[in-house]
């Protein structure tokens, strides 16, 4: 079966995913959704509401479907047109628009694909789109390579936190090598940020666990990593809120939110080692 791309009038996003298509004969049936796809993609919403991000502007375009399987935005359906599944978790629904693509997670992808995913990275690239690409430190051999070949114009780092914390907020294995390798690479990108969210801990299982936010000197202490690894207290960095109504953890959702004016004191332990910290607006 052919794969259907659903686009908008005057979406340059879909020409882009539309040009990959004919460059490597894949066929495909276009329903634009502002003409004579309307009623049809209408349906295909309705049936697939819940693979379809809609935003606070609408719905991202283009979608892609082969009638299993479905992708939306121009990364992750040129991400899935060149290499299947197999690059699931670089790729996301983005956010930004006109000649900025984001949704683009170094660390959230398999390390085994890095050359199909470094690949779609030249493609969108070489279509004068401008990447920003997010990082929580994983992976960071294809941070290196993004940076050797100029592959991203704005890399956002998540710390999570002290790096003694990071397997209880990580939840799973980390290289504290691999942290401060990605930590040290991001003053060298032509734009960067880093970030820490104020996230809840478990700081003991069982019965009775025990579950609690990141304290102000634990921050404190991300910052401090900031500053040793990139030896510069001059860094940009931005506490953000934790929002339990998004956690992926069932633990969390009902766990009481920070006041944002909490953030205040996080900022002021932060700025002890990086003096640009700043909060998040909300």
């Amino acid at each position: 079966m052919s794969n259907i791309i659903f686009t908008a009038t005057g979406c340059t996003r879909c020409k882009i995913v539309k040009s990959f298509m004919n460059e490597r004969n894949i066929p495909y049936v276009e329903k634009d959704m502002k003409s004579e796809g309307k009623e049809e993609f209408q349906n295909f919403y309705k049936a697939n509401r819940s693979y379809i991000y809609r935003g606070p502007d609408g719905i991202e375009f283009p979608i892609i479907t082969d009638g299993k399987n479905i992708r939306q935005g121009i990364g992750a359906s040129i991400a899935y047109l060149h290499s299947g599944d197999k690059l699931d978790g670089f790729f996301s629904v983005g956010t930004l628009h006109k000649e900025w693509v984001d949704g683009i997670h170094i660390s959230l992808g398999n390390p085994e694909y890095t050359k199909d995913f470094i690949e779609v990275l030249r493609y969108l690239k070489g279509n004068n789109l401008k990447l920003q690409i997010d990082t929580n430190g994983n992976n960071s051999h294809i941070l290196q390579k993004i940076l050797d070949e100029g592959l991203a114009d704005v890399v956002i780092m998540n710390v999570l936190g002290p790096l003694d914390l990071y397997r209880q907020i990580f939840r799973k294995d980390f290289s504290s090598h691999e942290i401060e390798k990605s930590i040290a690479l991001l003053p060298q990108f032509p734009e960067y940020r880093f970030e820490t969210t104020v996230s809840p801990i478990i700081r003991k299982e069982g019965e009775q666990a025990e579950i609690s936010y990141l304290t102000p000197e634990e921050v404190g202490e991300a910052a401090k990593l900031i500053e040793k690894v990139t030896g510069s207290k001059k860094n940009p960095y931005l506490i953000r809120l934790f929002r339990p109504e998004k956690a992926t953890d069932e633990r969390f959702k009902s766990i009481e939110p920070i006041s944002p004016n909490m953030l205040f004191t996080y900022r002021t332990a932060a700025r002890a080692y990086q003096v640009f910290t700043e909060i998040e607006k909300v």
